[in-house]
């Protein structure tokens, strides 16, 4: 610590300087003889303690006491004072000094309060520590702090009015209205990526963005000055769409006030649910004031034991049209994803206790998972019940390679997976669980690459433009082309040329 002492007579001063062992305590000094003279150095060492007397030339010790109040405010004052007297004691309170001491105290005396004082400002030191500590934690965490505050009001954790309170202490602002809130679910699992790639593409609306279970995002966004309507959306989907899983992607705008977010939040989960059905379209918007028809569990049961009855039965030329009737069922009444996903789940455990050869229940769960449609699911666990593939279908890597060949030479066009199993002679279930063991990726996952990976080559080997290499390797518009190859390199196609 620094300690600046001032007093104009020298052998005063110089005592105090010399008889005192102020180094043995850590304690660094310097001195000056008058008021000014001690506030000039003061403002260059920046005292922790002043040891000041007060009647002064030039400046005295009082006077001295409330320039460094204004000037040094961390410095703490010791007053000094040949007379002890009542006048002294109310202007020494006055000036908020910290000590009050008579020079004829001795050495002792003089050390012993400014040990005292040391050790006040050393707790107040590690007090000041700890508090800044605590507030870089709160800079470093303001956003995920922000992001569990509005995902427990969205869940109705927490009333509204004390997640205003919060608002405000966190500055964040409720009065923009009118605000827009989306869903969407992403087949991203880099979820710090894919918070980085939405708010980059949303900035425009202000974006507070965070995950919630299952890799669902969500944003809410300030519309106040820029409406988020359908062309919008149109112009925004390429950029997002590799980021999304599928087209589950539900969003409502018009929002005249945060009051109203939990209950939007609570529809727009059952409309993103929705979206499993609605593959014609690739996301679903829709306004407070419109209805929407919220989706009923189902139990599918009697249709799941007529299919295990006619597998045990060995009645394979029924079992096609009991899994047409049971999609029929599922679509009718809209199932949920995951009532369809447990229910097919049950039949993929049910056709491993009966198959002779191994089934790994784990695999056939994630391919489940991982499938967009409904489409996709059913005939996933349909190759486990249809009949057994042919001697075509059982040679499974000659028949893959194959496929890929096809991918290879063919990757510009628009390549679907039902497109290449029939061009190979497999069943679209049969050939998507069987490619991804294979390969280690879905189809929609290995196309995407090949593609990427060829674009990569004309980035680094000729001289075409962005987007002319974009529709070269398949992609027709541009953003989407822009947006895939930024997720797969972790480079904008101008980054990686420049790179290379």
């Amino acid at each position: 610590m620094r300690i600046l002492l001032v007093d104009d007579e020298d052998f005063i001063r110089k005592g105090m300087c010399y008889t005192i062992p102020w180094e043995d305590y850590g304690f660094e000094v310097s001195e000056a003889s008058n008021g000014a003279e001690a506030l000039d150095i003061a403002l260059r060492i920046r005292p922790d303690i002043v040891l000041t007397d007060i009647s002064m030339p030039v400046m005295d010790g009082f006077e001295l006491t409330r320039k460094l109040n204004q000037s040094v405010p961390d410095a703490r004052v010791i007053i000094l004072t040949a007379y002890d007297t009542l006048d002294n004691l109310k202007e020494a309170i006055d000036v908020q000094v910290s000590g009050f001491l008579v020079k004829s105290a001795n050495s002792q005396e003089i050390l012993n309060t400014v040990l005292k004082l040391k050790e006040e400002l050393e707790r107040e030191h590690l007090h000041n520590e700890k508090l800044n500590q605590i507030q870089d934690i709160f800079n470093e965490n303001q956003m995920l702090i922000k992001q569990t505050l509005v995902h427990r009001f969205l869940k109705k954790e927490i009333s509204f009015s004390h997640f205003a309170k919060k608002c405000s202490d966190l500055v964040v602002s409720l009065e923009r209205v009118p605000i827009a809130l989306m869903l969407i679910q992403c087949s991203c699992t880099d979820e710090k990526y894919a918070t980085g790639q939405l708010l980059q593409y949303f900035r425009d609306y202000s974006p507070l963005c965070f995950f919630t279970e299952n890799h669902v995002a969500v944003l809410i966004l300030d519309t106040s000055s820029k409406i988020l309507d359908s062309y919008a959306m149109e112009q925004l989907l390429p950029s997002i769409q590799p980021l999304v899983f599928g087209n589950f992607i539900a969003v409502m705008t018009s929002i005249q006030s945060w009051q109203d977010l939990p209950p939007a939040f609570q529809l727009l989960q059952q409309m993103l649910s929705h979206c499993f059905w609605n593959t014609e379209v690739p996301y679903i918007i829709t306004t407070p004031m419109e209805k929407f028809e919220s989706m009923e569990k189902i139990t599918p049961y009697d249709y799941e034991k007529d299919i295990m009855k006619a597998m045990l039965s060995g009645k394979k030329e029924e079992l096609q049209t009991l899994f047409d009737r049971y999609y029929d069922f599922m679509k009718t009444h809209k199932a949920l994803r995951q009532d369809f996903l447990d229910s097919a789940l049950r039949l993929i455990i049910f056709a491993s206790s009966v198959r002779k050869d191994d089934v790994n229940i784990d695999e056939f769960d994630r391919l489940i998972q991982e499938a967009e449609t409904p489409r996709e699911v059913l005939e996933l666990v349909s190759s486990l019940f249809l009949p057994a593939p042919s001697e075509k279908e059982k040679d499974s890597t000659s028949q893959i390679q194959a496929a890929l060949d096809y991918m290879k030479e063919n990757f510009t066009e628009d390549l679907h997976l039902e497109d290449v199993a029939k061009v190979v002679y497999l069943s679209p279930g049969y050939f998507c669980r069987v490619f991804k063991k294979v390969t280690g990726s879905s189809f929609k996952e290995y196309l995407h690459r090949l593609r990427i990976e060829k674009a990569k080559e004309l980035i680094v080997n000729t001289d075409y433009k962005y987007y002319e290499i974009a529709e070269m390797v398949g992609y027709k518009n541009y953003k989407y082309f822009s947006s895939y190859f930024n997720k797969i390199t972790g480079y904008s196609a101008r980054e990686y040329r420049h790179k290379k």
